[in-house]
């Protein structure tokens, strides 16, 4: 993360968290048959010898071109007392290299008018430049420095280390709805690649050394294990070149990944948190498939009419008409494996707590029972329609999802599929497919309670 901004932006950005399950990388136009119709845009692809893949979507109405770079590594490659290490890189990547000392690449980028970030999430990292195109090669240039070059200075690391832990204290410490949704995560996916944040565990912060810091970078950042995206104002044979002058030289490495498996769950977990709070909340997590089953696609639209939507079930039924919850949402993190959806309502005051559970049960219950109506199905799936076909009037978010289907699952034509699936989903399929991931032996309950009555509220 670019060090001026690390202080203010969470490491789980809710860009990040809340990306679409379904990553729609065209543009679209609803006929009137309610179907998604598609243009494929024209983009280049190639691949160096030792495995670093360029992707380039041209679009030549700007002189601006965005140079984005993906590592395929994140928070669930990470192992036992190494939580957070991918994010503790992210912000090395920051200070310097033995070429570029640190603050000169900020430096560099401001002097072209140009900006640059980062983040990690829990499959991937991910660092980019938006600058002028004219400046194409300073950042092939600046990126190839970083990917090789990165300096682990004992004195930087340490004083960055704090900047971390502050962090974490910011915003998941001294925040109840995250401290309190970290324990029941980890609870519910205990002992796996989940059971951690991005932002990793204390202990393992302050314990991360120098030697293993740079024992992941050698690993993880090699060429055969990034991609590189060029969207707006350029040429794949400019990219070309300048990569075979500063990409090509660099070796790939020999990538070994943990396993990939959560472990069965056959019946109901519960787990309360009690914290300094007045507000009680409640978390339903269950698990879903990797993120190009097209389950999701279905997933998605129930949730909103589960949760999300102003006019969705728990909203009109347990807010407005009941008043025994003050508000609720759901959200999915789609990763490369296995992942987990969220579903949390607030109940109105903490005696309302198991009532509101158990109107939470019926609801849901009802749903599976005697499905949801046209008309809850049709404003949703229209809805829904129209964010991806705006989402996909920007070639630089366009790029973007394109290259995590890439990253990911070296797919990048999955959206074809998932169109076809969203096409002919009907409100049938939406209510069989949650019931097949959204049912009790599959679920952890958690409750973030008041450790008192006289609690301040966070």
């Amino acid at each position: 993360m670019n060090k001026n901004l690390n202080k203010l932006m969470p490491i789980n950005k809710k860009l990040l968290i809340l990306i679409p399950i379904i990553v729609i990388t065209l543009i679209f136009s609803v006929s009137t048959s309610a179907e998604i119709q598609l243009e494929q845009p024209e983009y280049q692809s190639f691949k160096l010898d030792n495995g670093l893949e360029f992707m380039v979507f041209p679009d030549h109405s700007i002189p601006l071109i965005k140079y984005s770079i993906y590592y395929n590594v994140g928070s669930i490659d990470e192992k036992d007392g190494q939580t957070g290490i991918s994010h503790f890189l992210e912000h090395l990547m920051f200070l310097g290299t033995k070429n570029v000392p640190d603050g000169e690449i900020d430096d560099l980028i401001s002097s072209v008018g140009g900006q640059l970030n980062a983040a990690t999430s829990f499959d991937y990292t991910y660092y980019y430049h938006e600058v002028p195109s004219s400046t194409l090669e300073l950042v092939m240039a600046l990126e190839s420095d970083r990917m090789h070059n990165l300096r682990f200075n004992d004195q930087e690391i340490n004083r960055e280390r704090e900047v971390i832990k502050q962090e974490r204290r910011m915003r998941t410490e001294n925040n109840i709805f995250a401290r309190g949704f970290e324990e029941i995560k980890a609870h519910a996916f205990q002992d796996s690649y989940l059971e951690h944040n991005v932002i990793g565990w204390m202990d393992d912060i302050n314990s991360i050394s120098t030697s293993e810091l740079k024992s992941y970078y050698q690993r993880y950042y090699s060429p055969n294990n990034a991609l590189v995206v060029v969207s707006g104002d350029a040429e794949v044979k400019q990219v070309k070149k300048f990569a075979e002058k500063y990409y090509a030289d660099y070796q790939p490495q020999k990538l070994k990944r943990r396993e990939f498996e959560l472990p069965e769950q056959l019946a109901e977990k519960t787990h309360t948190v009690h914290l300094n709070t007045n507000i009680p909340y409640a978390l339903q997590l269950y698990k879903i498939p990797a993120a190009d089953n097209l389950d999701l696609t279905a997933l998605e639209i129930f949730l909103d009419i589960l949760a999300n939507n102003q006019s969705s079930r728990l909203k009109e039924k347990l807010q407005k008409e009941a008043g025994i919850i003050l508000n609720s949402g759901a959200f999915m993190y789609p990763l490369r494996t296995e992942s987990f959806a969220l579903i949390y309502f607030i109940p109105s005051n903490q005696n309302l707590v198991e009532k509101a559970q158990q109107a939470f049960d019926k609801e849901l219950q009802k749903i599976f029972e005697e499905g949801i109506t046209a008309q809850e199905f049709e404003i949703v799936k229209k809805h829904y329609q129209k964010s991806l076909i705006f989402s996909q009037k920007n070639i630089n978010s366009a790029a973007s999802n394109y290259a995590l289907n890439e990253l990911r699952f070296n797919r990048p034509d999955l959206i074809e599929a998932k169109i076809e699936y969203l096409n002919n989903l009907n409100k049938e399929d939406v209510v069989q497919v949650a019931q097949k991931y959204f049912n009790n032996s599959q679920r952890t309950k958690g409750y973030i309670l008041p450790e008192n009555k006289g609690g301040a509220q966070q």
